[in-house]
């Protein structure tokens, strides 16, 4: 079956760049695969490279490909004295509209001045000195990934149209941030990562010691806040015995919200809290700032997974509708949790059901056990769509 991607994304470098390799290969290691563990759970966005000459540029992008397309330009020095590439850049802009849009990467202090149509672009600024030392590489592929993270998300989401780009100060956030924590043992850590994230990104946050309004019910306030948001759990020893910070996880559950999880246990726990499973986890070491940037590409990667897996699975599914058979499309692998929905759709429906969630399939051990509460429910990845 033919369809087109949601989102299809393009790196640009100079071939003379020779680190732009290595930053394309992580972002297609980003928003693709890892290209160490093929095998590994990734969000499989088809990701396309563009150095290699062609008539003295680079290979023509066809945004008519995909629903929508992010351009990457990684501009060096190569980059900007290139005429091919010059020539190449002010057509790219000749393709932008609400559904395809170019996001311009800075790697060198003169990236500002390259005119081509660029002037009133955004530019993500991820230079440090020089990248062939190591810690400034690693510096400058965190901040391109969590910024085009963000604008993945944006474009997913429709936010903003761009006839509005002139028209608003600030360019909304598709993203907000639920920070959940136990006040006994994460309040600093929390604090600390609000600041993080107030000086160091464009996200939203929200943090119940200062956002929650005076006078209304916070229980409330709550849960309109997690249901738009992804929540970022701060897992320490006191966590899981807080009665607010089990309710906020298992609101983000049933509201199918973007969860990530990081570890902070320092001496253990009485009990394990079990809803934290089945999410992405990441733990604290010694220098924050460097945990806080791998959380912010954390969260940021799952909400974009959530994005784009649901529309994904939508239009895969819509090819295979058969009479007597009705889809429940999730965006993670299934758990027993799921059955909360299962239960109640089966009960609107005498269809079979089908649960299609993303590729790889989960292994034979767990099939048994979501088969155990039903055996009538069948759970399959798109490539088993064929055998329904």
């Amino acid at each position: 079956m033919q369809f087109k991607s949601p989102l299809t994304v393009y790196v640009v470098w100079h071939p003379s760049f020779t680190i732009g390799k290595e930053i394309a290969d992580a972002l297609y290691c980003t928003f693709c695969r890892d290209i160490n563990e093929p095998l590994a759970r990734g969000l499989g966005i088809p990701v396309y490279y563009r150095s290699a000459f062609v008539e003295k540029m680079p290979i023509p992008i066809e945004v008519t490909k995909a629903k929508r397309n992010a351009i990457v330009l990684l501009i060096d020095q190569h980059y900007m004295v290139d005429d091919g590439f010059r020539l190449y850049t002010e057509r790219l802009t000749h393709l932008l509209d609400n559904y395809s849009r170019i996001y311009p990467v800075a790697l060198c202090e003169q990236a500002y001045g390259i005119g081509c149509n660029l002037d009133k672009l955004q530019f993500v600024r991820a230079f440090k000195d020089d990248l062939a030392i190591p810690e400034n590489l690693q510096f400058s592929l965190k901040k391109i990934r969590s910024e085009i993270l963000h604008d993945c998300a944006r474009l997913m989401m429709n936010m903003q149209p761009i006839w509005m780009d002139d028209s608003t100060p600030k360019t909304p956030s598709p993203v907000k941030l639920f920070l959940s924590h136990a006040k006994k043992d994460g309040l600093h850590t929390t604090q600390n990562f609000k600041l993080f994230i107030d000086r160091e990104t464009k996200l939203d946050v929200f943090f119940d010691t200062v956002d929650v309004a005076d006078g209304y019910d916070f229980e409330k306030q709550f849960e309109e806040q997690i249901k738009n948001s992804a929540l970022v759990v701060f897992h320490t020893d006191e966590y899981s015995s807080r009665e607010w910070c089990r309710i906020e996880v298992l609101i983000a559950k049933r509201n199918k919200c973007s969860i990530v999880v990081v570890h902070d246990i320092k001496y253990g726990e009485k009990r394990a809290f079990p809803y934290l499973g089945n999410t992405p986890t990441i733990t604290m070491h010694p220098d924050e700032e460097s945990s806080f940037h791998d959380i912010v590409n954390l969260t940021l990667l799952q909400v974009l997974n959530n994005l784009y897996q649901m529309e994904l699975l939508q239009i895969i599914q819509s090819g295979y509708e058969q009479d007597g058979t009705e889809f429940i499309s999730i965006t993670s692998p299934p758990e027993l949790f799921n059955y909360i929905d299962i239960i109640k759709k089966k009960a609107e429906t005498r269809k079979r059901l089908v649960i299609l969630y993303p590729e790889p399939p989960l292994g034979a051990e767990e099939l048994r056990i979501l088969n155990d509460i039903d055996i009538e429910i069948k759970f399959i990845t798109p490539i088993s769509l064929p055998t329904l």
